[in-house]
């Protein structure tokens, strides 16, 4: 009997109105614009040396990214992304090259963030080279000097072999084993800090 009442008086009453107050204020979403700057720390070391496409590559945001005065983007951040492709230094005047893709946004609340970004300054020995490349330093320059002093010392073998022939085939022999020495590799340790930048808005 007592149950048959309750319902009667619910069915009577019906559901509560869900309206709200004429001065609540609705928050539009916070966005992340296309262009923010995310710095980041590596984690682990990179380099040429050892490096393969398609290995991880392992970061932390390094500052807090805030849109209207409240942080979207905590600092300490963890950023996935990868190693897309390794371009070791050719002989001479090659350049070691290394292409990052950075993807994923992991935030300390466990919220997973796919990102759209391309590289911004390396901030360090390199160069940017495209959106997502780091081109090593040149290494001509020391490629030559070593050309040289090779012709040189083995011009002064050749001599010594005897006469005039030897030293023209040491002098050869001294120039191809300064050419084949290579440029620097890229070497990232960890702790260095890189810049990554949104090609895409994100929504945290």
């Amino acid at each position: 009997m007592l149950a048959l009442l309750i319902l009667s008086l619910f069915l009577v009453q019906g559901p509560k109105k869900l309206e709200m107050a004429e001065d609540t204020k609705i928050l539009p979403p916070v966005i992340v614009p296309a262009g923010t700057v995310i710095p980041i720390s590596l984690t682990g070391r990179l380099s040429t040396k050892t490096a393969k496409d398609g290995d991880g590559v392992y970061a932390k945001t390094a500052f807090p990214i805030t849109i209207n005065n409240q942080i979207v983007i905590p600092e300490g951040t963890n950023v996935r992304g990868r190693v897309v492709e390794v371009k070791k230094p050719g002989m001479v005047k090659g350049k070691a090259e290394l292409t990052l893709s950075f993807q994923t946004l992991v935030l300390p609340n466990g919220r997973t963030l796919e990102i759209y970004a391309s590289l911004g300054n390396p901030g360090f020995a390199g160069e940017k080279k495209g959106e997502a490349t780091i081109e090593g330093e040149s290494s001509k320059g020391q490629d030559v000097k070593d050309t040289v002093g090779g012709a040189a010392t083995g011009g002064i073998v050749g001599v010594i072999v005897g006469g005039r022939t030897g030293g023209a085939i040491g002098a050869g022999a001294g120039a191809v084993g300064g050419i084949l020495n290579r440029g620097k590799d890229i070497v990232i340790d960890p702790g260095t800090i890189l810049e990554i930048v949104l090609d895409r808005p994100l929504e945290p």
